[in-house]
């Protein structure tokens, strides 16, 4: 029977050649079951996240201004300039839609579009500033920022 190492990383074991992962490491890289997540999806939904962002963020009005910032933006991360892929693709407020009135919720001056990598780092800043401080960083602000934690 042929063998190789276990792909975990540091990890020495020999197993079998039709698995990737000894049993120590298997479950640890084992995908985890659809119909669990969509029940702990559907559960977070309604228990824990924001109802108001829920409602507006799966609203028609949404859904349409986000695929025309999506097309504006050719598809770009506007702090890298590279293309992202339209499922991985995130139509970002530039001031936090939490912080804003409803009537600028829509703004598409606001909007940008961020790889999911530049969108975690532009989160990151956003939970270590306070409101009023959210309220004033302009888009300009955000590219520099952002420019320098990217390189």
């Amino acid at each position: 029977m042929k063998l190789h190492i276990c792909h975990e990383v540091g990890c020495q074991a020999l197993i079998p050649m039709g698995q990737r992962y000894c049993s120590e490491h298997a479950a640890r890289h084992r995908k985890p079951n659809r119909a669990v997540n969509s029940a702990r999806n559907r559960e977070y939904n309604m228990y824990h996240r924001d109802q108001t962002a829920n409602k507006f963020y799966h609203s028609k009005e949404w859904k349409k201004v986000r695929q025309f910032v999506v097309a504006r933006d050719y598809y770009l991360d506007a702090i890298t300039s590279l293309p992202v892929s339209n499922d991985r693709i995130i139509v970002d407020h530039i001031v936090p839609r939490r912080v804003l009135p409803v009537d600028q919720w829509l703004d598409m001056d606001n909007l940008w579009c961020l790889s999911p990598t530049t969108h975690n780092t532009k989160t990151k800043i956003e939970q270590s500033l306070n409101q009023n401080q959210l309220k004033h960083c302009n888009k300009r602000w955000w590219i520099k920022v952002l420019s320098e934690r990217t390189k």
